[in-house]
């Protein structure tokens, strides 16, 4: 691991070698007392197979030679789930975030390792780290007797699940921070992220331009009219999907490899970037999340920008089409009409209901449809809703969205779910909200581009 930095925490993040132990023992026996690690169970654990080990040092330009470590961490893999061996920083540093990003790393460490889970044991009366696991996502899972010896304090065990549909769509900035961080650190390019800027909006043909003066480092732009869609038609709409062999030429120019997971972003809250998420996952990639937040959520972080265009090595990946399902417009009235289905329109609620139509041909909805815009899906900060507030969202619109513990798919009862918007790229964000609690959707593509130039279709007006 190389070093890396954020603004935010002025730490760095690099391995834990063995000239830190004297001073990771100093740390563990002022958090822990009794309980802290000897010298020789950490020189073992650094030693130890499926271990890794992180330490944060404060960054000091003026300072000469190394700065006494902060924070450390470290992890056990045992093939299928990770371990958090032990997480520790100075007390005197706890409010710089030093842990959150300890954590961070952890994560992004159990990710590339393709963990299935990470666990950990925290003492039932530490309400702090209780918290900061909480926050992320941990739950308890069992009681621990007297599990911290030689208080007789029990812990809990906490489980946190990374094969979520939450953490299989999206990835918050600080996650990916951690990610590029942990990749570049180990030296191995292919398990670093891929990541796409997809800077587009309806109306804007500025998108290069703005990927030009600053993006996330190492990403590629790509350009959604001429890449994420075939030539527009008024057969088969404004955005039709691109032919499978350009796509793939495509994606092996950005750099996608069957076994690299991909990133997406833009600058509208994912509504660009999730076409490319939709298209890549449809193409056969099993490892596509979008960016929550953006390239806004990165900036305000505080986080290194690029200038210019990136040069990735060419990828190797191959499209299998497919991997999502789809309707065509045929499919798309008898969902809309049928008892077992519901249609959503992710179209601006004033085009639904007819009252406007900025860019196609009638104005109106596919009768039956129900009326479910895009920019519901996301929060006044631009970032998704949690998973509470849209499972809420789409049972109102009447999907029926499984328990937040349910390990279904798809909606209830056989009910099916599908989704078009103005030509087939906002709807692709509707996707990604649904796949996110568990509700597989299709889409239909030509959307309402497509529909509304054919002349023997129907159309409704109103609410």
């Amino acid at each position: 691991m190389t070093e890396t930095s954020t603004a935010s925490t002025a730490v760095r993040l690099r391995p834990l070698r063995a000239r830190d132990l004297d001073r990771v023992i100093e740390l563990e026996r002022e958090l822990f007392g009794s309980g802290a690690w000897t010298y020789g169970m950490l020189a073992d654990e650094l030693a130890g197979l499926g271990r890794w080990y992180v330490a944060a040092e404060p960054i000091r330009p003026d300072a000469a030679g190394p700065q006494p470590v902060v924070g450390y961490a470290g992890l056990w893999f045992d093939g299928e789930v990770t371990q958090v061996m032990t997480i520790g920083v100075d007390p005197a540093q706890q409010h710089l975030g030093i842990g959150s990003q300890l954590m961070d790393a952890l994560i992004a460490r159990s990710r590339e390792l393709r963990a299935e889970a990470m666990l950990l044991e925290v003492r039932v009366d530490n309400r702090a780290a209780l918290g900061m696991y909480a926050k992320y996502g941990f739950e308890q899972v069992r009681v621990r007797k007297r599990y911290y010896q030689p208080e007789d304090v029990d812990a809990y065990t906490m489980r946190l699940d990374l094969t979520g549909d939450r953490s299989r769509v999206l990835v918050t900035v600080a996650a990916l921070r951690a990610e590029l961080a942990i990749a570049t650190g180990s030296g191995s390019r292919r398990s670093a992220p891929v990541v796409l800027d997809v800077r587009w909006a309806l109306g804007r043909t500025d998108g290069r331009e703005r990927y030009l003066a600053a993006h996330v480092p190492g990403a590629v732009y790509v350009d959604l009219e001429t890449e994420l869609a075939g030539p527009p038609t008024a057969e088969d709409g404004r955005h039709p999907l691109p032919d499978a062999k350009a796509l793939e030429s495509s994606a092996r120019r950005w750099g996608i490899c069957t076994d690299r997971p991909v990133v997406v972003y833009d600058g509208v809250g994912g509504m660009s970037a999730a076409r490319a998420w939709w298209l890549l996952r449809w193409a056969g990639h099993r490892d596509v999340r979008i960016l929550d937040g953006g390239i806004q959520a990165w900036e305000q972080a505080g986080l290194e920008t690029e200038r210019g265009e990136a040069d990735p090595a060419p990828g190797d990946f191959e499209v299998h089409l497919g991997s999502l399902p789809m309707l065509d417009a045929q499919q798309a009235g008898e969902w809309a009409a049928a008892s077992d289905a519901v249609l959503l329109d992710a179209r601006a609620a004033e085009r639904f209901r007819g009252e406007t139509e900025p860019v196609d041909a009638r104005a109106g909805h596919i009768p039956g449809a129900v009326s479910a815009p895009t920019a519901d899906n996301l929060t006044a900060a631009g970032v998704f809703l949690d998973d509470a507030a849209l499972r809420a969202r789409f049972a109102a619109l009447g999907v029926a969205v499984p328990a937040a513990d349910a390990e279904r798919r798809g909606g209830e009862h056989g009910q099916r779910v599908g989704l078009y918007c103005g030509s087939g790229v906002t709807a692709a964000h509707e996707a990604a909200a649904l796949a996110a609690i568990g509700v597989e959707a299709a889409l239909y593509p030509g959307s309402w581009s497509q529909w509304s130039a054919d002349q023997s279709k129907p159309v409704a007006v109103g609410a």
